[in-house]
This record gives structure tokens, sequence and C-alpha cells, in this order.
């Protein structure tokens, strides 16, 4: 899939999922960034940075939650996929950390196995698909936070 398709689906998780429409347990403070199309936040990667899709932070600049969007499902991705996991918050009630991966529709169970095997924490896997009339759609695969992001 081309690059502006991966930014699409940024952009559409960004808006609907953090928060979700309507959401009530959303923090007043929390700020939704995305470093796409423009680079606005980064997490440490080792001696250098990386710049996940998704950061959420709140009033104090602090990094809570992180999204990634994958086009593939790749060993190549351990690295940055640690580094959105530990920069995130473990403020769930499970205790793992705010990380959500989303991947293509099927390549799901490949991703938990990816994140599992490495030892990356998450609070979810979701897949995603694009519709012809480019509609895009998420569905929960796992979801190891909070149950209330399983929607």
């Amino acid at each position: 899939m081309p690059t502006n398709l991966h930014d699409a689906v940024v952009a559409h998780v960004a808006r609907t999922r953090f928060p979700f429409p309507g959401q009530k347990t959303w923090p007043a403070d929390y700020v939704t960034l995305t470093n796409v199309p423009q680079r606005r936040r980064s997490v440490p990667l080792g001696q250098a940075e990386h710049f996940p899709d998704i950061v959420i932070v709140d009033g104090h600049e602090r990094t809570r939650e992180i999204g990634e969007v994958e086009m593939t499902v790749d060993a190549a991705a351990v690295a940055h996929l640690r580094a959105g996991s530990a920069a995130a918050d473990d403020l769930t009630p499970s205790g793992v950390q705010h990380f959500f991966l989303y991947v293509p529709s099927g390549l799901e169970s490949a991703a938990q196995m990816l994140l599992e095997a490495n030892g990356i924490s998450y609070a979810g896997v979701r897949g995603f698909s694009i519709s012809a009339d480019g509609a895009i759609s998420i569905v929960p695969f796992v979801t190891k936070g909070d149950a209330y992001d399983h929607q």
C-alpha cells in the first residue's frame, strides 16, 4: 500500500479513536498529535529518535498513549514498536503500556505474535481495511488494556 494510504489511516485513527466519538472518559488535557505528514513529536530510540504515527500527550507534555500504523508485519519494525511501547504510560487496568498497533486486516495474528515474541507490551492490536470508495474501518482484534477500548 502506498504511503498516502498509510497517512489516511493514521488521520482516521487519530480522529476516530483518540478519543472515540462521544467518549466521556478522555482526559480534558489530552492532545492527539500525528507525525504524518509533518513530524511533531518523537520518542527515544536508542541514541536516535523515532516519530510514532500517533502520540497522545497530556497538559504537562507527558506522553500518554502511542498508536502505530504498519502496512506490513515485519521484524524490521521491532525496534520502533518497542520504542513506542516504552514511551507510552502503563496506566491501564491491566498495567500494560498504552500502545496500540494497527495493521491491515488479516495481519492481526502475525502482529500480535511479533509483539509477544519480542516482549513488547501493548494495549491493543487492531485491523484496518480500506474500501474501494476509500472508507476506512477499524476492527479490534485483541485488547489487553481497558475493556472500553475494544470497540
